[in-house]
C-alpha cells in the first residue's frame, strides 16, 4: 500500500474491542490505507476514516468497498 504507517490489523482491532462495545462508535482522524475500518466492520462498530491524503483515501474506498 506504501502508507508510511502501516500496522497489523491485529492493533486496531485490539484497541476497538479493549475500549468499545459493539455498535458504538469509533473515529480514526488519521484513516490511512483504513485498517481501523476493517477491524471496527468485523467488530460491527460504526467507524468514521479520515485522512488529508487522496491517495489514501482511494486505497481506503477500496480496501471497504465490500464492507456495509
Amino acid at each position: 500500500m506504501g502508507h508510511p504507517a502501516v500496522f497489523p490489523l491485529g492493533l486496531p482491532e485490539f484497541f476497538i474491542k479493549l475500549f468499545t462495545i459493539e455498535g458504538d462508535n469509533v473515529l480514526d482522524p488519521f484513516g490511512g490505507s483504513g485498517s481501523t475500518g476493517l477491524a471496527g466492520y468485523e467488530q460491527k462498530r460504526n467507524v468514521t476514516l479520515i485522512d488529508n491524503n487522496e491517495k489514501y483515501i482511494n486505497v481506503m474506498l477500496d480496501r471497504l468497498k465490500d464492507c456495509h
